[in-house]
């Protein structure tokens, strides 16, 4: 275990110069070796599907509220690889928002880190009510210590469409329940 953070709880995904980098150092050796490390590959081929799992949880929200994904207005919160660090290591918030885009999505990026700047081709925003404003859907991409601060009533009065994919554990589901959010939480199912 890494002494600044679990890496058993699910996500959308894992980046940076540690996991995705030593854990294919390790398969290659042990090619080298005829050895086969089955964990360790279907780990690494789950965390590298994560990312398309939360473009299916927004799609199928989105579908409750119904909507398309087309056109929407999609907030990405968090695109560290991590929480409370400013570092973009091969973060799974860059595959999110490529994908988003690829289906016609207008994607908007709120990250405390990153405020009006560009990143990923798309100018981030410099306030977070600002962003809200006019979303269908947001994402939680890192689970920064700002946004465990976020009410789920608040996200419902800003929001176009109160659509909430969780990826990181941040929100209480049953207060996404009670303020109307149609939710969606990786690994931890819908309301």
């Amino acid at each position: 275990r890494k002494y600044n953070f679990q890496i058993h709880y699910p996500g959308a995904g894992v980046g940076g110069p540690c996991l995705p980098v030593n854990s294919y150092q390790l398969l290659n050796s042990a090619k080298k070796t005829g050895t086969k490390l089955n964990i360790v590959q279907n780990g690494r081929k789950i965390n590298e599907s994560m990312p398309e799992h939360v473009i299916e949880l927004v799609i199928d929200g989105l579908k409750e509220a119904g909507k398309s994904i087309e056109k929407c207005n999609i907030l990405i919160l968090g695109i560290t690889y991590k929480p409370d660090v400013k570092d973009l290591q091969l973060t799974p918030a860059e595959q999110i928002v490529k994908r988003l885009v690829e289906l016609g999505s207008n994607v908007k990026i709120y990250d405390p880190y990153f405020k009006s700047t560009t990143v990923f081709n798309i100018k981030t925003e410099s306030d977070l009510n600002t962003a809200l404003s006019g979303s269908d859907a947001l994402i939680f991409v890192t689970a920064h210590k700002e946004f465990f601060e976020i009410e789920t009533s608040f996200l419902a009065s800003k929001m176009e469409t109160p659509v909430v994919i969780d990826s990181r554990g941040i929100i209480d589901i049953p207060s996404a329940k009670k303020a109307g959010l149609i939710f969606r939480g990786l690994g931890r199912g819908r309301i």
